[in-house]
């Protein structure tokens, strides 16, 4: 019973840190940070000004639990950078032959004007 509670442990602190090596990247420039952030899915969707400030590539995957997780690191990185917002873009999947389907979704990452 030891044994599989040590080899449960494992696992789920192996799917934890995943989260955090395969966080979102960022490109683009960097701002103070801020403390609230707007979601947008199209940026026909923004009414004020904004300019593009850079990108992310976060990995996600296709259950809602993954992309809900994926949303709040995505929201957490922009808060550091300086964004005052964050439109999530194309969603893309690669087939692995070794490992089962990755999925990445593109991030713009704006300021408003």
């Amino acid at each position: 019973m030891k044994v599989f509670k040590l080899i449960t442990a494992i696992g789920l602190v192996s799917i934890l840190s995943s989260c955090v090596l395969y966080g979102p990247v960022y490109f683009g420039s960097k701002y103070a940070p801020t403390t609230t952030i707007e979601s947008f899915y199209s940026t026909k969707d923004i009414k004020k000004p904004f300019e593009i400030i850079g990108h992310m590539n976060a990995s996600t995957g296709f259950s809602e639990y993954s992309q809900d997780r994926t949303r709040q690191l995505v929201v957490e990185k922009a808060k550091a950078i300086g964004a005052d917002g964050v439109v999530f873009s194309e969603l893309s999947r690669q087939v692995n032959k070794e490992t089962s389907d990755d999925y990445t979704i593109q991030v713009d990452v704006i300021k408003f004007k």
